[in-house]
């Protein structure tokens, strides 16, 4: 019986990307007589070290996932060193070296599913089930991948069918917050060159974050069903097909919008007339606060919350993070049908892959809008997301110390159905223009537009690697990038159903929108162009058996927003990227030790501009090309069988990014005075007219300094009883900003968290029973922070203290 780990937890290998990286590596001669552990590389079948793969990439196999509870992405920052997740609403975003902390009309780590790249955030909420490995590869990718690897990408491989046994398994959890999980899979052969395998799971789970108001409005729950079906057709040795199609659908009240608890108005400590985002302190309420008697009225707040002074218990704000006290029920549904398609033939010394996908994603969610007990407002947002994409390349296999791999690349989301928009609602009938409207059926903002629009981008890429001796490679890429991007924007519902019509703005259906003039003719469409070179040069050098290091730079882009004065496209982000690494296996084989260090440079980031409208005088804010971001830092990855027994794992970053040129609108710190002219937010500084933060040389959002995991893990033979292995894995972070503004109620303390876990395996390990605790120290971890309308404050935090037992079979 295998009693150590079936795949190493945090070690370095390049997985999807080793078609032009492994080739040129001396692998037969430099092949180590230790005991390093083999993978199957995916895209060309071959068997290689992990450790001569000149790459900062970090894998985490399908049994790891399971037994450090990593369900989803929101859970997945403690398994890769420097990875923070922001998260809120429905829309996780990735962090990396600096990456999507700030500034990017698209995504900057992107997931993949199966090497597809996924074109909404919100598609990656989709749970980890029957899972093979999740790769994080740090910095650009584009010489190799399909799209948008702009600081990297996380892949997520699912187990595939196999021709040559009937296979199933299934597992259930239980748990704290009435957890209820069931998910399984069965593998069937339809002879020996057809199988089918089916994954299926359903997750029925209370909310973290209570509703004491409304029991029904309770948060952070979850109600989630997923199914895939494979079917796999081998017609030779040489030639796999492998169809995949998967469903999923979540329906529970989620995180709200933007974030889900009310914290309160950021006020000076000297003048609670004034705001001050900076060093001022929170006042727990979302109401007003006048009238009251033998003090000055407090700044920020809104009527619709209630009056603190007038005793209206709505203004005021439930201490506890883990409550609320609002009235409106959410109403969230998630839902994402996906095909794919994966050929791959071994044909003429060469490897022809060919990937395609088609998505099918459509998002809503009104939530609670002035987060309060008192029947108002509502707000949320909806869209559909429809793309497809395919993704071939042509790989040498062939002896030499030529290897190279040829990609294209095609990826369209330019279908008419993509539509978004942002709703705001009343319940009640506040002004005439919310006529007739119930907690029931809201009424829509005469003001609310919808939009629709898309990108085609295309892509051909290439990257070879060349052995100059037997210990010393070579490595260069290319990619050239095509993007065309369409939007067009609404009538707003006035326009759309007719101003006055009031019966017809009423809800709870969407709200639907046109896209003529008054003479029948559409609205003008933006329509954007652009195209890019991007590079990769990269060197690693064998020092003996056990050492190998390597240094490499590459370049990656994104493309600009459209422009509606010009209809082209606003300048690019880019990103410069250089990192030197090294990998080491130690100590007769049972010490593994990877590092790298990184230097990049984001440019062309949004920031904020304010651009005067028209004679007016008046300045209005909007995001412009022109921020920068200096990333630099250090990772540490490590595994060490100590003892036949005793394992040990760890990760750690030093990322040292901040901002080089950056200024962030302060729009919703702004506070008008008595006499209704705008109040400059303390710390902040007049720019153009308008009022903004200038952030150069200020720490970047949710890159915090250091960080640092570490695993134990110990195995108790039982005899024929089994193994025991408790697993106990500790995370500390530094701290980091959770908003862009330099302000104190966005700071993150420090903190570490601590995960447990033990597991008994039967001898033949096909029976398992796992009990874990997550956030045994139930830390309070701030996601996110939102400046709401009128200076509001509110959170999202990451799961409290959770705990439960799996029971599984062969799963």
């Amino acid at each position: 019986m295998n009693r150590k780990p079936k795949n190493l937890f945090k070690t370095t290998v390049a997985l999807a990307v080793a078609n032009a990286l492994l080739a040129g590596n001396a692998l037969a001669e430099n092949e180590s007589e230790q005991d390093i552990e083999k993978i199957e590389v995916t895209a060309t079948k071959r068997v290689t070290s992990i450790q001569e793969v000149p790459l900062a990439v970090t894998a985490i196999g399908g049994d790891e996932l399971v037994d450090m509870q990593i369900t989803d992405i929101l859970s997945i920052e403690k398994a890769i060193p420097g990875v923070t997740v922001a998260s809120f609403g429905n829309n996780p975003q990735v962090i990396l070296r600096g990456a999507g902390s700030a500034g990017t009309t698209d995504i900057a780590v992107p997931i993949y599913h199966n090497n597809m790249y996924l074109p909404t955030t919100g598609q990656a909420l989709a749970g980890y089930m029957d899972v093979e490995r999740i790769e994080a590869l740090r910095g650009p990718q584009g010489t190799l991948f399909g799209r948008n690897t702009f600081g990297g990408l996380i892949n997520v491989i699912t187990k595939k069918p196999d021709t040559e046994e009937f296979d199933f398994g299934a597992a259930i959890t239980v748990g704290d917050y009435g957890l209820l999980k069931t998910e399984g899979f069965v593998n069937v052969p339809l002879g020996d060159k057809v199988a089918f395998r089916l994954t299926a799971a359903d997750e029925q789970r209370d909310g973290y974050v209570e509703n004491i108001n409304n029991p029904d409005g309770d948060l952070k729950d979850s109600d989630y069903t997923y199914v895939r079906g494979q079917l796999l057709f081998t017609p030779t040795d040489d030639l796999s097909i492998n169809l995949t199609m998967s469903h999923w659908k979540d329906t529970g009240n989620g995180s709200l919008n933007w974030a889900y608890k009310a914290a309160g108005i950021p006020l000076d400590k000297n003048d609670p007339t004034k705001i001050n985002a900076i060093d001022g302190y929170l006042d727990p309420r979302m109401g007003i606060y006048v009238g009251c008697e033998g003090e000055p009225d407090r700044a920020g707040g809104r009527s619709q919350a209630g009056n603190v002074c007038a005793g209206d218990a709505s203004a005021s704000i439930v201490s506890d993070p883990r409550k609320i006290d609002y009235d409106y029920t959410p109403i969230r549904e998630l839902e994402e049908t996906a095909v794919y398609l994966n050929i791959d033939w071994e044909v003429a010394n060469h490897s022809l892959v060919l990937n395609a996908a088609a998505f099918d994603y459509q998002a809503i969610n009104l939530m609670d809008a002035e987060f309060s007990s008192m029947a108002s407002w509502v707000d949320g947002t909806y869209g559909t997301t429809k793309s497809e994409q395919v993704d071939f390349t042509i790989s040498s296999t062939f002896d030499g110390p030529l290897q190279y791999t040829l990609g294209a690349y095609y990826f369209d989301s330019q279908d008419p159905d993509n539509k978004s928009a942002y709703l705001f609602g009343s319940l009640t009938e506040s002004w005439y223009a919310y006529a007739g409207a119930t907690p029931e059926t809201p009424s829509w903002a005469y003001w609310n537009r919808e939009g629709r629009g898309g990108t085609k981008s295309t892509a051909l890429y290439g990257q070879a690697t060349y052995s100059l001796t037997d210990k010393l490679n070579a490595t260069a890429g290319i990619r050239y990038t095509e993007d065309d991007r369409q939007s067009q924007r609404s009538n707003s519902l006035a326009g759309s159903l007719g101003w006055g019509n009031w019966d017809d703005y009423l809800g709870p259906e969407l709200p639907s929108f046109t896209y003529v003039d008054g003479n029948g003719d559409a609205l003008p469409t933006e329509v954007g162009k652009d195209e890019n070179m991007d590079y990769r040069l990269g060197v690693d050098y064998q020092i003996n058996d056990d050492v190998m290091v390597y240094a490499s730079y590459s370049t990656a882009y994104i493309a600009g927003a459209t422009d509606a004065a010009t209809q082209k496209l606003l300048d690019p982000q880019t990103n410069k990227s250089y990192e030197a690494g090294f990998k080491s296996t130690l100590f007769d084989g049972d010490f593994r030790l990877n590092g790298a260090i990184f230097n990049a440079k984001y440019e062309g980031l949004t920031t904020t501009a304010f651009i005067e409208q028209g004679d007016t005088g008046v300045a209005v804010a909007t995001q412009v090309p022109g921020g920068s971001i200096n990333s630099r830092g250090i990772e540490l990855e490590g595994f060490w069988d100590v003892t036949d027994d005793l394992v040990v794992d760890f990760g750690v970053s030093v990322d040292m990014s901040e901002y080089d040129e950056f200024v962030v609108n302060a729009g919703n710190l702004v506070i008008n005075d008595s006499d209704g002219n705008p109040v400059k937010p303390i710390g902040s500084e007049v720019i153009d007219g308008g009022f903004g933060f200038v952030m150069d040389g200020e720490n970047t959002p949710y890159t915090p300094d250091l960080t640092v995991g570490v695993g134990v893990s110990y195995f108790f033979d039982l005899g024929d009883m089994g193994t025991i292995k408790p697993y106990v894995h500790t995370y500390y972070n530094s701290g980091y900003m959770t908003n862009r503004a330099p302000a104190f109620f966005g700071e993150q303390d420090a903190y570490a968290k601590v995960d447990l876990s033990v597991k008994w395996e039967s001898v033949d390990g096909d029976f398992t029973v796992q009990a874990y605790v997550n956030n045994a120290t139930d830390e309070l971890i701030q996601t996110y922070t939102e400046i709401l309308s009128r200076a509001r404050v509110a959170y999202d935090y990451a799961a409290p203290r959770n705990m439960g037992i799996r029971f599984g079979y062969n799963f």
